[in-house]
Order: C-alpha cells, then structure tokens, then sequence
C-alpha cells in the first residue's frame, strides 16, 4: 500500500513538471516563466500520533530540496523532497517527506511567500533489532521570506509544517501494530533558491 503511495504522488509530480515546462516553453519570451530550484537546512520536529505511540515531539536535524516552475510572477509551483533524522539512547529516527507545492507571493514588491500541497510522510524508528514505521498523506503549509543574494540567488528563513492523516498506519517489524497514524514534521531554517 506505501510503495502505491508513493508510486501515486511520483506520478503528480511528474505530470506537473511535465505541465510547467509546456507552460514555460510556450511563453518563455514574457519571462513570466522559469525553472527554479532551491535546498534548506533547518532544525525539524518529527511526531507519530496514533494509539499505541508516545507522540512525543522529538527535534533533530531536517533538510530539503526542491525544482519546479514559475507560472506567473506571482506563483511558482514545484516538487520537494525533505529529510529528518535524530538518534537518541541507541534509537535511530528518520523521516522523509515527498512534497508537492505552490508558492504564492501577494505582493511582489514584499519577498513574502505563502505554500500549500501535499505531502507524504514516512517515519522509521529503529534499535538495531526491531523496526517501527509509520506513514500518511496530508496538506502542506509554508511560510518564507526571501531576499536577493546577486542577480540569481534568494536567501531567506522559511517554515513548512506537513502531516498525513489519510491512509496513516503504524507496522511492527513489517506487521501492522495500529491502522491509524498521524504523522506531522515542521521545519524552521535558512533556504537559498537559484531563479
């Protein structure tokens, strides 16, 4: 059922930057459109809701990439790909969260950006020995600033928050230990953009 998920979200993203380089190549001579890319770095705090989870939120060390298009002068859209990671008393967590977003600027003489999707979540904690993972679809919401760094570069702070709550599970060494699962991951950090 993940590897469907995943196989699913894979296809939106690709069908969506097959439409934004149609788009851009079609009006490439109003540069109202271009290919865009950027990566963060950050604090992030990772949390599996469900009925036999702690739910604690645990902090750790989070980052992301991402590409897409812009549409307008006002709206760029993309794919992210972000990661998390923390290890404590011998217990190793990872998450990683496969994203797609539209950035939306309400006044483009202000660098202030608001985002939205989707996103998918996938949780792993492990001892060595026994493996607990979690999953679940959900939105994604974003804030940003950005400001120049030289003709091609934005640097600015960001925060994204995301959590799967349709189709969560929690599975126990590969069994299923809790049908549903509530997994959120928020970001807080620096983010530098090529345009």
């Amino acid at each position: 059922m993940l590897k469907s998920r995943v196989l699913l979200l894979a296809a939106l993203l690709t069908s969506a930057t097959g439409a934004m380089a149609q788009r851009r190549g079609a009006s490439a001579g109003s540069g109202g459109t271009g290919f865009w890319y950027g990566l963060g770095v950050a604090p992030g705090w990772a949390r599996v809701s469900c009925s036999l989870c702690a739910s604690d939120r645990v902090t750790g060390v989070s980052a992301y990439i991402a590409l897409g298009g812009r549409t307008s002068r006002a709206l760029r859209i993309g794919g992210e790909l972000a990661a998390w990671r923390e290890r404590d008393a011998g217990v190793t967590q990872t998450l990683m969260s496969i994203r797609a977003a539209a950035y939306w600027y309400p006044n483009l003489r202000r660098r202030l950006y608001l985002s939205g999707g989707a996103a998918l979540n996938m949780q792993r904690a492990s001892d060595g020995t026994e493996v607990v993972t979690s999953s679940g679809i959900g939105p994604l919401m974003g804030i940003g600033l950005e400001w120049p760094l030289g003709q091609s570069w934005l640097v600015g702070p960001f925060a994204h928050y995301s959590v799967g709550v349709f189709g969560g599970d929690v599975k126990f060494n590969g069994g299923e230990a809790a049908s549903s699962a509530r997994v959120s991951f928020f970001q807080l950090g620096m983010s530098l953009t090529r345009r």
